[in-house]
């Protein structure tokens, strides 16, 4: 199949969707399929592996548009609707990754909802997901890269608590500083991540007297952040707002951590039966799960065996294969 990917946001970003994107286009390659994708996240380091577009001219574009059999939207932007105005029989696939389009109050959204009424085929990346739009789609999880993300046994985990995502509001990283005050035992938190909420977060752990337990650790790679998962005990997720999915949970799950999560959308979808959750934004239900954590630092309960069945679903080669079962019905 000749592929064409538009997306608003893609590699060198590392957000679940850049992710996602940048997996499923090489498992496309690998299987066979031409793929070709348009971005309007400007490149700062090329792929040589992947032929990028970054905001494309109105004929080049077009002429894209008319080459691919496929047109994929991982996440439906305005920005690349025109085409099908010319082209309205394309088979046009979207997936949905987060619970934006719920947002009645905003015209953008509402449209949006309204639109992929029209698309050949809709996925959404959780039952979540797929409740919150109203329009049928078929429900694939996302997948995690497992070739990276992997326990190491014979690394150590010397350290306790670890956050990996986004310094926005919206992971509730504010919750997880609060939760840690006052545990009475000894503890360490890491904190992998950059954005807006990080000066705020320094404060509330200076004001809390915790910055002798708390590390900021700042942006980290992809091969970083897998070893930093293999050397903590467990992975915290605090999310203040529903999530659409939760790949940062099959990462930490695949790494050996205990998984300790917010129940929000379709990340307790992600952490399924393998970790414990709470309320979103209850700091003091995450106290005591914390606290249990460090009383119980070697009972996950579950098994290897059972670990490794549930994120076998999750590997790259079997969520491409199932996006391109989609796009074979679409075609």
């Amino acid at each position: 199949m000749q592929i064409l990917i538009f997306t608003t946001v893609f590699f060198p970003l590392r957000g679940g969707i850049e992710n996602l994107t940048l997996n499923l286009c090489r498992q496309f390659i690998d299987q066979g399929h031409e793929v070709k994708v348009i971005a309007y996240q400007k490149q700062t380091e090329t792929l040589p592996d992947i032929e990028v577009y970054y905001a494309p001219s109105f004929a080049k574009m077009l002429e894209l548009f008319l080459w691919c059999k496929i047109y994929y939207m991982p996440n439906i932007s305005l920005k690349g609707v025109w085409p099908l105005l010319i082209g309205p029989r394309k088979r046009w696939v979207i997936s949905q990754n987060d619970f934006s389009l719920t947002n009645k109050r905003n015209l953008l959204s509402v449209i949006k909802l309204f639109l992929i009424k029209f698309s050949s085929e809709n996925i959404s990346v959780s039952k979540s997901v797929a409740t919150s739009l109203g329009t049928p789609s078929a429900i694939i999880y996302n997948c995690y890269d497992d070739l990276l993300f992997k326990a190491k046994p014979e690394t150590a985990r010397p350290l306790d608590f670890v956050f990996v995502g986004r310094l926005v509001s919206q992971k509730g990283c504010d919750t997880l500083i609060r939760a840690c005050y006052d545990l009475n035992l000894p503890f360490s938190l890491t904190i992998v991540g950059d954005g807006p909420e990080l000066p705020r977060l320094k404060t509330i752990a200076e004001t809390l007297e915790l910055t002798e337990h708390i590390t900021f650790k700042g942006t980290l790679k992809s091969t970083e952040i897998a070893e930093i998962l293999n050397r903590h005990k467990v992975l915290v997720i605090p999310s203040s707002g529903k999530e659409g999915f939760g790949i940062v949970a099959l990462e930490g799950l695949a790494c050996g951590c205990r998984v300790i999560a917010a129940d929000a959308g379709g990340l307790a979808e992600a952490v399924g039966s393998f970790g414990k959750l709470f309320p979103p934004g209850d700091v003091h239900a995450l106290h005591g799960l914390l606290k249990e954590a460090l009383q119980n630092i070697n009972q996950p309960g579950y098994t290897p065996e059972e670990l490794a069945v549930y994120l076998k679903n999750y590997h790259i080669q079997v969520v491409a294969q199932k996006y391109l079962s989609v796009f074979g019905s679409a075609a």
